[in-house]
C-alpha cells in the first residue's frame, strides 16, 4: 500500500494519465492510513489492489505502466518522444554516495537534471574480494540531453565524490602521498583521518585498486581543502624528520 501513491499521483494526475494513454480504466482500492494492521500479517503491511478494465491490449499496457512506476518510479508510456532509458556501470560501493545522506544527492541530481535515477539492489560487502565484485547498473531515464548531463554528474560522483549540481561550492584536489607515508594520513585506527575530516571539514579518499588516480583525493570547500593538504604535507615532513633523526642517532 505504500507505493499506491505513485500510481495515483498528485490529485489523481498519474492515474488519469495512465487511463488516457492506455484506454484502460483503473480502480484503486487502498486501505486507509489509520487502518488497523492484523498482528499475523506478513511484514505488517496492508496491500492495495488495482482493478483494470478494458481490452486485453489496454490492460497489458496499463499493467506494464503500473509495474514500471512501482519498480522504477516512472512509466515509459507517460513520457515524451524524446524520452530514453540509459545506464552507467558503477562499483557497488558508490551507490551510497549517489543516494547521499537522506537521499539528498539523488534528489538534487534528479531535480537539476530532470531525470529519474534507479538504484539497483546489491549484496556487495566491503570485504568482497576485488575479483568477485559485480558492477551495478544505475538507471537513467529522461530526455537524451538531460540523461547525458546526468551521466556526467554520476561519473563525477564516482570519480571525484562530488559535482557542482549535487555538491555546490565543493572542489577536489589531489596530493601525492607515497605508500610509506600512508600511515601518517590514516593514523592509528584511522585517528588522523578522523582528525583531518573533523577539523578541516573535508572528505579524504585514499587510493585503492579501483581509483582513477593513485594520489590522495581531498574534497570540500576550497579554503578547507587547501588547509587539509597543507596539514597532510606537514605530516609527511614531520615523519621524514623523525626518520632522519632516528637514522642520525643510530649512526652515531
Amino acid at each position: 500500500a505504500k507505493k499506491v501513491g505513485i500510481i495515483i499521483g498528485p490529485k489523481g494526475a498519474t492515474m488519469k494519465a495512465i487511463e488516457e494513454a492506455t484506454g484502460c480504466k483503473l480502480d484503486v482500492n487502498a486501505p486507509a492510513r489509520d487502518a488497523p494492521v492484523p498482528a499475523n500479517l506478513p511484514n505488517k503491511t496492508l496491500k492495495a489492489s488495482v482493478k483494470l478494465s478494458g481490452t486485453t491490449e489496454a490492460i497489458q499496457k496499463a499493467r506494464t505502466a503500473i509495474q514500471e512506476l512501482e519498480r522504477k518510479g516512472y512509466a515509459s508510456i507517460l513520457q515524451s518522444d524524446n524520452f530514453g532509458e540509459f545506464s552507467i556501470s558503477v562499483h557497488p560501493r558508490c551507490l551510497s554516495e549517489i543516494v547521499g545522506p537522506g537521499g539528498k544527492v539523488i534528489q538534487a541530481l534528479q531535480t537539476n537534471c530532470d531525470v529519474k535515477i534507479s538504484i539497483p539492489p546489491t549484496d556487495w560487502k566491503p570485504n568482497t574480494p576485488p575479483g568477485m565484485v559485480q558492477m551495478c547498473k544505475v538507471g537513467i531515464a529522461g530526455s537524451k540531453e538531460n540523461s547525458r548531463t546526468a551521466k556526467g554528474v554520476l561519473q563525477s560522483l564516482v570519480e571525484f565524490h562530488h559535482h557542482e549540481l549535487t555538491h555546490p561550492g565543493m572542489i577536489h584536489e589531489t596530493v601525492y602521498v607515497p605508500n610509506e607515508f600512508f600511515h601518517c594520513v590514516i593514523g592509528s585506527k584511522g585517528s588522523e583521518m578522523k582528525h583531518i575530516r573533523g577539523n578541516y571539514k573535508v572528505d579524504v579518499y585514499m587510493p585503492n585498486h579501483d581509483s582513477k588516480t593513485q594520489d590522495v583525493l581531498v574534497v570540500g570547500k576550497k579554503s578547507n581543502v587547501d588547509r587539509a593538504i597543507t596539514h597532510i604535507t606537514n605530516l609527511m615532513d614531520r615523519d621524514s624528520e623523525v626518520k632522519e633523526k632516528k637514522y642520525d642517532d643510530s649512526f652515531y
